[in-house]
């Protein structure tokens, strides 16, 4: 189980780099610079679902709902919140074409990084 932890810890810096070069890289995309293709979206979006997959299956497993406060409400809720508003974010961008696609996927990557920073239990060390 301990490999399951670990994996979770580790993946949620790939997470965390992936919504910030998607926020900037969305931004850039949006004033009609150059950037990445829609790969790079998918990889991310990869990442974050495994990360919420193995978090779910963490939670059960360790039964996180008797671990506390934080871990047994505001974690795993700010994450699954996260990952929806990503998701959202990259549906509704890719519906609308140019630059305003791009900026909706870029706010609401910023949104799904903000819920991401604060459910992280960061007291738990790095």
């Amino acid at each position: 189980m301990d490999i399951l932890v670990e994996a979770h810890s580790g993946i949620r810096w790939l997470v965390l780099i992936g919504l910030i070069a998607t926020v900037v890289i969305a931004f850039m995309r949006s004033s009609g610079e150059a950037g990445p293709s829609d790969r790079w979206l998918q990889w991310v979006a990869i990442l974050f679902d495994i990360q919420v997959a193995l978090g779910i299956i963490l939670y059960i497993v360790n039964q996180g709902w008797n671990q506390g406060g934080f871990i047994a409400v505001f974690h795993p809720i700010g994450m699954l919140a996260a990952s929806a508003v990503f998701h959202i974010g990259l549906g509704r961008g890719r519906k609308v074409e140019g630059g305003e696609g791009w900026r909706t996927i870029g706010l609401m990557t910023l949104l799904s990084l903000i819920l991401v920073v604060a459910a992280i239990p960061w007291q738990r060390g790095f």
